[in-house]
């Protein structure tokens, strides 16, 4: 049994042992996703509510194809213990934050300054997995649309366009989840012209 009674530990980059099981797949699919998920649940000796975007999201909603090599998370709009979560992803073999040169999969925890993601909205959010200790959720699509904006690059444009046919939603309700990006990526000058970029490219698929 692991002891509970230890000090909560920053997230930042984990030590990983050469000699570690961790996977090295070439892709993590939704399987590879849930069955880390899985692990990581019932590693935990405490209650964890974690904030997914990207491609862990895409993946969750069942976009046809959609691999990852990381689960991102939003560092600040997820409630967990800290030192808890790390042991538990570790024990389901996915490493939280590793050093630069790991090349499997891991969870990348997103501080602040990296978090181009609108914060949470009362009721406009999904649950995309629960379990008996941890939970994940999302922002809702017109929020997972924006904070691709950022990049908008041939994987960006498949996602938006995948997340768009699971919800229908207006341009409208995308730049007003752009205008409301954290800063600085509210004003982010790149963000402004896919916004452009986006409303042509929706146009092209019929989807406004």
């Amino acid at each position: 049994m692991r002891a509970t009674n230890r000090e909560p530990v920053a997230i930042g980059t984990a030590v990983i042992d050469a000699r570690s099981w961790f996977h090295y797949n070439v892709a993590m699919d939704k399987k590879d996703l849930i069955s880390y998920l899985e692990g990581i649940d019932g590693a935990l000796c405490s209650r964890a509510k974690l904030y997914v975007y990207g491609s862990a999201a895409c993946i969750l909603l069942d976009e046809p194809d959609r691999t990852s090599l990381d689960i991102d998370v939003a560092g600040p709009y997820s409630a967990v213990d800290e030192g808890d979560f790390r042991e538990a992803a570790l024990a389901a073999g996915i490493p939280v934050n590793p050093a630069a040169d790991y090349a499997g999969d891991h969870i990348e925890w997103v501080g602040p300054l990296r978090l181009c993601l609108q914060p949470p909205v009362a009721g406009g959010g999904l649950t995309l997995w629960q379990g008996a200790r941890l939970s994940i959720h999302t922002g809702g699509i017109a929020e997972l649309v924006a904070s691709k904006l950022i990049r908008y690059d041939d994987i960006d444009r498949s996602d938006i366009q995948y997340l768009l046919n699971v919800r229908r939603i207006h341009y409208a309700e995308i730049e007003r989840a752009a205008e409301c990006l954290p800063a600085p990526f509210d004003r982010d000058v790149l963000v402004r012209e896919n916004l452009v970029n986006l409303r042509q490219d929706m146009a092209i698929w019929g989807l406004d």
